[in-house]
């Protein structure tokens, strides 16, 4: 993709490092405790872009930021997933000392071990597989992920432990798996979109007449729960409406303007079991609450899109509803409440030179979820997208590596149509099965050219020499080199710096220096328990253009094969910067704090908040937004620009709309790669904290 020059330009003005290893940080004792206990519900607004917040479609969350604390330097954990930032809310800490790696993430069979690989069952009752890379949004895959690791899926002490440590009631409220990681343990009361816990609340909630959800049989011995005959499906959530493409593909339906926030009733339904029954009858200290909006809705139809700002408005009414409980059970007076993003969000789309924006016909009618919408011409002030969508496997495989992600025979309407209307990726059929297992089964692959063709990319049982595994995330892929052989590694990184589909590339310190990639000890992703047992050798962010516009909006990026119209998960800065916002009585009133914040943070100052603290954690207490802090000490804040210790050279760049690679771009030709790792480093009480602004590819 085009640089983006406001950053470059912001790259320029500040120091430049030299990468030769991980940040260093001055280690220095606990902050005191003195803070008084407080009341605090954390609520997490899923995939909030922090320009999303306005009094038209957001007017209770804006009218909190007015009253309350603005961060308007506030940073997702990169990668910036769903799952990896949840698990930096319920520790305050990276995955250097976390030791999680979500959303998707492998576990390497272990040769020799009593149970090589976890086995379990998924919140619906089936088994799960984690042969393959496995998707953690999910309280059972969670809890038999923590059972393989010997309840250390999460390697230090969490917020709500340490809150129920000392003898604080706690609640967990919203989205699967994003909730049920804030309280592994089961220390404290638990609904999400698949189940209830423990089981007395099961009965609390029967009792007073609630419905359950229906998958929350699964997660007791048969028999124990039934539901009632009138329960129905309370946290249902309805598909994103498509249309047919001229290649006959689906495509979610950008221009509708009809669903609104798919699961709406859902989240009106949890919300209402906390403020009807949970608020009022078990009196929590400490609530999260996650609903999956608007990050749910932005997939569908991407950041901007009228759905989105129904969704928006949808988001915002929970919270109206938990502000009025407060309120009337005369609570708001002495509870703090903090509304954050996992991480903000993206349009899906290629660099538009090569993949124009197109004119849809909106849909005047909607049959079985599908409309009548039709693609039309280019546009490249009003258009969407139609591109963005990248298989790490496909490619790799095609270019002579042995890899896998885990998946099937699959197809997307998000592959691309070039300029002259021609699709990037056809859409063949395996008339036979011999590609997919399933006769007449649809697929979208370019290693179905090869000789030996292939379409499927399932894991096999066991591995070839020099495999490589794919955890495909979205803005970023994980890539597993079991074997670790570093050949493997060089030459699979050597590939993703040629294709400029790909972006920021960091590297396992124990391949040693490798030209143009930065160690992924740099960015906090290095873990050594961790190592050869979840944690990726290679991770990779998709390419972005912060500044392309969609739907009105800037900021876009490839994806890992899903169809969406909007990610995020990348080195964006548009993904980066996320929401922060709070309010009550420990927060400073219409205050607007520009120091750097992140998402490691909350749990340090919620903490403190409770009087307890977090030692282990990389994150700070925001002291700057606290009317009795734990320290008044000044931060000093230095920018900088990381670089690799030598870039990648001798490369041939390969443009994007030729998945075989024999297209070179011809603007790049001196055959170089290397990386810009934008930094914010906040030096206060004699400890040093580094943000992370963005990572951005540099080829030319």
């Amino acid at each position: 993709m085009r640089s983006s020059l406001l950053f470059l330009s912001m790259a320029a003005t500040l120091a430049t490092v030299t990468a030769c290893g991980g940040s260093s940080t001055t280690v220095t004792a606990p902050e005191i405790v003195t803070a008084p206990v407080q009341r605090t519900i954390i609520m997490v607004w899923d995939g909030l872009r922090p320009d999303a917040v306005n009094a038209v479609d957001t007017p209770n969350l804006y009218a909190l930021r007015q009253a309350g604390v603005h961060f308007v330097d506030n940073h997702s954990t990169y990668p910036t997933f769903t799952m990896m930032n949840g698990s930096s809310f319920a520790t305050g800490s990276f995955p250097k000392t976390s030791g999680f790696y979500g959303n998707t993430f492998w576990t390497p069979p272990q040769a020799g071990a009593a149970q090589p690989i976890p086995a379990g069952k998924n919140a619906g009752g089936g088994n799960q597989d984690y042969n393959a890379p496995v998707f953690t949004e999910d309280y059972a895959v969670l809890s038999t992920l923590n059972d393989y690791y010997g309840g250390q899926l999460l390697l230090v002490k969490s917020l709500f432990k340490t809150a129920q440590d000392a003898g604080l009631k706690t609640a967990t409220i919203g989205k699967s798996g994003a909730a049920f990681i804030q309280d592994l343990g089961r220390g404290g009361i638990f609904l999400d979109e698949n189940t209830v816990l423990p089981a007395s609340l099961v009965t609390d909630l029967q009792a007073a007449n609630f419905a359950l959800p229906k998958n929350t049989p699964y997660a007791y011995a048969a028999g124990a729960v039934t539901l009632a005959a009138s329960n129905g499906d309370p946290t249902a959530r309805a598909g994103a409406l498509t249309f047919a493409l001229p290649n006959g593909l689906q495509a979610k339906d950008v221009t509708d303007t009809t669903q609104g926030n798919p699961e709406d009733a859902a989240n009106k339904y949890m919300m209402k079991v906390y403020t009807d029954f949970i608020l009022p009858k078990k009196l929590p200290d400490l609530s999260l609450i996650w609903f999956r909006t608007p990050d749910n809705t932005q997939h569908a139809y991407g950041p901007g899109s009228a759905n989105y700002r129904k969704a928006l408005a949808s988001q915002d009414a929970r919270l109206g509803e938990l502000q009025a409980a407060l309120k009337a059970n005369k609570m708001d007076a002495n509870t703090n409440i903090i509304v954050v993003s996992d991480h903000a969000h993206s349009n899906v789309s290629g660099p538009t030179s090569l993949y124009p924006l197109r004119a849809i016909t909106a849909s005047t009618s909607v049959t079985n979820g599908v409309t009548n919408a039709v693609l039309g011409n280019r546009d490249a002030i009003n258009g969407f997208s139609v591109s963005g969508d990248v298989r790490t496997a496909d490619l790799l495989t095609y270019a002579g590596f042995r890899a896998f992600d885990g998946n099937g025979c699959s197809t997307s309407a998000m592959y691309g149509i070039k300029a002259d209307g021609s699709n990037v990726q056809p859409v063949g059929v395996d008339t036979t099965g011999a590609l997919c297992g399933t006769a007449n089964a649809k697929y979208q692959a370019i290693s179905a050219t090869l000789p030996t063709p292939v379409a499927s990319f399932k894991v096999p049982a066991t591995m070839p020499a020099k495999g490589i595994v794919v955890a495909a995330n979205g803005g970023s892929d994980y890539l597993y080199i079991p074997d670790h052989d570093a050949a493997t590694v060089a030459a699979a990184v050597r590939f993703l710096q040629s294709r400029e589909e790909y972006g920021a590339i960091f590297v396992d310190s124990r391949y040693g220096a490798i030209a143009g990639t930065l160690p992924m000890s740099m960015i906090n992703l290095e873990n050594a328990t961790r190592s050869g047992k979840g944690q990726p050798d290679i991770v990779v962010s998709f390419n972005w253009d912060a500044q392309q516009l969609v739907n009105g909006l800037p900021g876009i990026e490839f994806e890992s094969t899903g169809g969406n119209r909007g990610m995020h998960g990348s080195f964006s800065p548009i993904d980066v910067h996320n929401t922060l916002i709070a309010s009550g009585p420990a927060f400073k009133t219409g205050t607007v704090i520009s120091n750097p914040t992140g998402n490691v943070d909350v749990a340090p100052t919620v903490a403190y908040l409770l009087g307890q603290s977090m030692p282990q954690a990389d994150g700070r207490v925001l002291n700057e937004a606290l009317v009795k802090p734990a320290s008044s000490a000044s931060a000093v804040v230095k920018a900088a620009v990381v670089n690799p210790t030598a870039p990648a050279t001798g490369l041939t760049f390969k443009v994007p709309t030729d998945l075989t690679g024999a297209t070179v771009d011809a603007a790049l030709s001196n055959g170089s790669y290397s990386i810009n790792l934008m930094v914010k480093d906040l030096t206060v009480d004699g400890k040093t904290y580094r943000y992370f602004d963005y990572a951005q590819p540099v080829r030319n």
